[in-house]
């Protein structure tokens, strides 16, 4: 089984197992000065699989800052692998307030092991304005 994560503004499932994204692969979330660290987007993971892999599986996500600390509440679910195998699509909407500026990572964990990780970078961002 492999499984891979990309966050992205918004994300879309569609009824035959494929899914849509809007500005995927955030990397970066700027805020401006004196603006809550708040971040509204969405995270796919995708899981790869072989058909003796059927079945349910138990999925994390995780975030925590750069010394290890979750940010928030880990997220706990199941999800169904069918009898052949295949791809499995989670598209999970997000809204998370950041304690402060720097390095997060979001991880995914199926049935108890890290499958893949995703950085972002919480920056600040001078706002400038010019005459009106």
């Amino acid at each position: 089984m492999k499984a891979h994560i990309i966050m992205a503004d918004a994300a879309s499932m569609h009824p035959d197992g494929t899914f849509s994204l809007l500005r995927g692969g955030i990397t970066t979330v700027n805020i401006a000065k004196g603006r809550p660290l708040f971040f509204k987007g969405a995270m796919v993971a995708r899981v790869l699989s072989e058909p003796g892999e059927s079945g349910p599986h138990e999925f994390r996500i995780r975030c925590v800052d750069d010394d290890g600390k979750p940010v928030a509440q880990d997220l706990d679910g199941k999800f169904e692998i069918p009898p052949q195998g295949g791809t499995v699509q989670l598209v999970l909407d997000m809204q998370i307030v950041f304690p402060k500026f720097g390095r997060y990572e979001f991880s995914l964990a199926v049935n108890r092991r890290q499958m893949d990780a995703w950085m972002i970078e919480v920056k600040e961002i001078e706002v400038k304005t010019g005459p009106m």
